[in-house]
């Protein structure tokens, strides 16, 4: 009996190592698939809602708290820079995203009465259990769009290569809407960005210095009101 013991007792064991190296192989086969699957969040500031895509379609949507008028949402193209656990007021997950003139971010709340109303300093909170669903499916580098209504966006400036912030944004949407920039609407001002607005002043005959001056942003202002285009809107590409 005794070595019958024994012998069932080493056919447990390699069972076990078994079904353990099974089920780590279909752990990491299944982080594998995770972090190859097409995943992006679009959130709309205007309906309070997150949309997160995956492998191209709509995988689920979550209300969201957004921005107040005095520390608005940020609209634009953004990627994820930072997943963490920060606690308290950011509730149990935080997914910060490349917005890059303050530090915004994805995360949950220990005020869930206030998910689905303006209530922000500017991030998008979440229910708890909502944004750890979306944190275990996003990684780095995964797409974040947010658009909305931008009443509060006004080019009062001129713009020079390496600025960044919220007009920044309004100058890319403007020169993508005149077919001159195709790039992302991230708020930095790139030599791209320095590119198209080159390009444009040539369209319409402005000295080419490079830099969106306040005359340049007034005639790509006229030229989208041309095209029919709401000024106030984040327009996706097309």
């Amino acid at each position: 009996m005794q070595r019958v013991g024994r012998k069932w007792a080493w056919i447990l064991v390699a069972v076990g190592a078994a079904l353990v190296a099974g089920y780590s192989t279909l752990v990491w086969s299944m982080r594998t698939v995770q972090a190859t699957v097409p995943t992006r969040i679009v959130i709309n500031v205007v309906q309070h809602k997150l949309y997160l895509y995956r492998n191209h379609k709509l995988f689920h949507t979550y209300p969201v708290a957004v921005g107040k008028p005095e520390t608005p949402s940020p609209r634009g193209e953004f990627v994820v820079t930072q997943k963490a656990i920060w606690g308290d007021g950011f509730g149990t997950r935080w997914i910060r995203f490349s917005a890059p003139w303050g530090i915004y971010g994805i995360h949950g709340t220990n005020k869930p009465w206030s998910v689905g109303t303006v209530a922000s300093h500017g991030c998008f909170r979440m229910y708890n259990h909502d944004v750890e669903q979306v944190y275990a499916l996003v990684s780095i580098g995964t797409p974040v769009t947010v658009e909305g209504i931008t009443p509060y966006v006004k080019i009062r400036r001129p713009i020079n290569p390496g600025q960044i912030g919220q007009d920044v944004v309004e100058l890319q949407r403007l020169l993508r809407l005149a077919r001159v920039y195709s790039g992302p609407l991230g708020g930095v001002y790139t030599p791209e960005v320095k590119k198209s607005v080159e390009t444009f002043q040539t369209m319409v005959h402005l000295p080419v210095t490079g830099v969106a001056t306040l005359e340049t942003t007034a005639k790509l202002l006229e030229y989208t009101h041309q095209t029919g285009a709401k000024p106030g809107y984040l327009v996706r590409p097309s």
